[in-house]
């Protein structure tokens, strides 16, 4: 599967995976699944660990698309989305800025992006 998903308690926080070439679908997919898994909860923070992924076939709209998806679900429930956005190389950081600017203009949304996932930790367990 191209997107995975674990929920941890320590730190309080969703990890999703994301490997090879991902799709909106998929991570749409992954989404609704945790979404009914009894250990989340709205406002537990995420991870997403891109070192893996394949963004070849991801430009502004994927990005923009996948933003709205979140927002559809966070803006109206009026819970605030924390993600920590994991990557390891030029393309996927210039995709995960396009999402970080998107929450910047967001009132429902912060991301930031970073090389590990120990950084990553980190910021969700201060934020």
């Amino acid at each position: 599967m191209p997107v995975s998903y674990q929920i941890l308690e320590k730190p309080n926080v969703v990890v999703a995976l994301y490997t090879g070439v991902v799709t909106l679908s998929d991570i749409s997919t992954m989404f609704e699944s945790y979404q009914a898994d009894p250990d989340f909860s709205l406002p537990r923070p995420h991870i997403a660990d891109l070192r893996d992924v394949d963004t070849s076939e991801v430009g502004f709209s994927e990005v923009f698309s996948l933003f709205a998806m979140y927002g559809r679900r966070y803006a109206e429930a009026g819970v605030p989305m924390r993600v920590a956005l994991v990557v390891s190389n030029e393309v996927s950081f210039g995709m995960s800025r396009i999402f970080e600017n998107l929450t910047e203009q967001s009132n429902w949304a912060r991301a930031a992006i970073f090389e590990t996932i120990q950084d990553a930790k980190t910021w969700v367990e201060q934020s």
